[in-house]
């Protein structure tokens, strides 16, 4: 790209406005492009193809056409409303996520450790059509993409706590011991001994893992803070915030009630181990307990008593 002559004074290069409308950027080229390659490969990972096509297309290098930060702005601003224009309902929906595509890695490519620093954005300007038009971008690509029902992702289904029903084979008895085998060895490489008590009666020596040898009061921190952030966004509609709290409560019960009637036709239990304090009884109770925080609460003992 060859820049227009300048406009500005004292010898500084300052590009003129039409040079950003010119056809010199071929964004629709881009965009044509990348919609034929997939229509040919139909990859898995369409981000990926568009990725190589902003590669061979030489876009890695589009950041580094305009220096003069007041040029730039305008560089900026044009070249990313060229590519949410073509996401308009006048476009085909391939192109729109092409468009989408290019917004995105236009946007977050913008060099940020350069010497000297480059003038950049950190938001998109669009109309209010515009907007519509992408946020119902989505239901747009049901034309292109695969329902779920057709099982299009590898692997089909993610295990989580489903239970396999039927004779384990051979092959998967194998794995399951080399599994075992391989955890008890890091546990037992990874285990420690600490002295427990003071006193003569009491103190002792106790061989733990190493996870479980302090008390885990960083993770404990992270997970009040997120608490208190979550509650204070549910504290801003006091109504609407409650019910999405109890809808969010039962969904876990009726998972956990699902999980506890799987795991008895084994002649397990879920959360078993720590009796009252850990089983699905709690997790009822505290869910039903009101004028509290529920689920949220379970740190705080929510559920421990019967009211």
């Amino acid at each position: 790209m060859s820049l227009a002559p300048s406009s500005g004074s004292r010898g500084q290069i300052v590009v003129q406005p039409a040079y950003f409308t010119s056809s010199a950027f071929y964004v629709s080229l881009l965009l044509q492009c990348y919609a034929e390659q997939y229509e040919r490969v139909r990859p898995p990972q369409p981000f990926t193809l568009f990725k190589d096509t902003w590669v061979s297309q030489g876009w890695t290098w589009i950041h580094f056409k305009i220096f003069d930060a007041r040029s730039r702005e305008a560089f900026l601003k044009v070249m990313m409303r060229i590519f949410t224009e073509h996401m308009g309902v006048t476009e085909t929906p391939l192109r729109r996520v092409a468009a989408l595509f290019g917004l995105y890695t236009f946007l977050n490519a913008q060099p940020s450790m350069s010497m000297p620093k480059l003038h950049s954005v950190s938001h998109v300007e669009v109309t209010s059509d515009l907007y519509d038009a992408i946020m119902c971008l989505p239901d747009t690509l049901n034309t292109i993409l695969p329902h779920s029902k057709v099982c299009p992702m590898n692997p089909r289904e993610v295990p989580r706590e489903l239970v396999k029903r039927g004779r384990l084979s051979k092959l998967e008895k194998k794995k399951a011991k080399d599994s075992l085998a391989s955890l008890s060895k890091w546990l037992d490489r990874t285990k420690q001994t600490h002295e427990i008590g003071a006193g003569s009666e009491t103190s002792g020596t106790v061989t733990r893992h190493v996870l479980l040898s302090q008390r885990p009061v960083s993770t404990r921190s992270n997970y009040r803070m997120c608490k208190s952030e979550l509650w204070a966004e549910l504290g801003k509609d006091e109504a609407g915030g409650s019910a999405a709290l109890r809808r969010a409560s039962d969904a876990v019960v009726r998972r956990m009630r699902k999980m506890d009637e799987m795991a008895a036709t084994e002649g397990l239990e879920v959360g078993g181990e720590g009796g009252d304090r850990t089983g699905l009884g709690r997790v009822e109770r505290a869910a039903s307990e009101t004028g509290g925080g529920g689920l949220l609460s379970l740190l705080e003992g929510a559920g421990l008593f019967s009211q």
